[in-house]
């Protein structure tokens, strides 16, 4: 059963005014990122060409951040549980 999420949602407009609205069911969004997504997400069936490419490249430049973060937050776990493993050691060999 397949239901409309953005019928059901409410949305928090900032004061000056939505940055950019879709132009398919005109809900506001804060930044043109925001409706790139959102066009590809709800609207794949009618954008455009143009608007599907968008889309492809902003999921990719998302899949590279999120990539880069869970990287850059391995390395920080390990780096934690070395420093951690090194003061034990210190600590216990007196």
């Amino acid at each position: 059963m397949a239901t409309d999420r953005t019928l059901e949602s409410e949305y928090e407009v900032p004061a000056d005014g939505p940055a950019a609205t879709c132009p398919y069911c005109g809900r506001p969004f804060r930044a043109d990122r925001y409706v790139t997504f959102h066009i590809g997400v709800e609207h794949a069936e009618e954008c455009t060409d143009a608007e599907r490419e968008a889309f492809d490249e902003e999921r990719d430049d998302e899949e590279y951040d999120l990539f880069t973060f869970h990287f850059k937050a391995a390395i920080s776990v390990f780096l934690v549980y070395f420093l951690f493993t090194f003061i034990y050691a210190l600590v216990w060999a007196g």
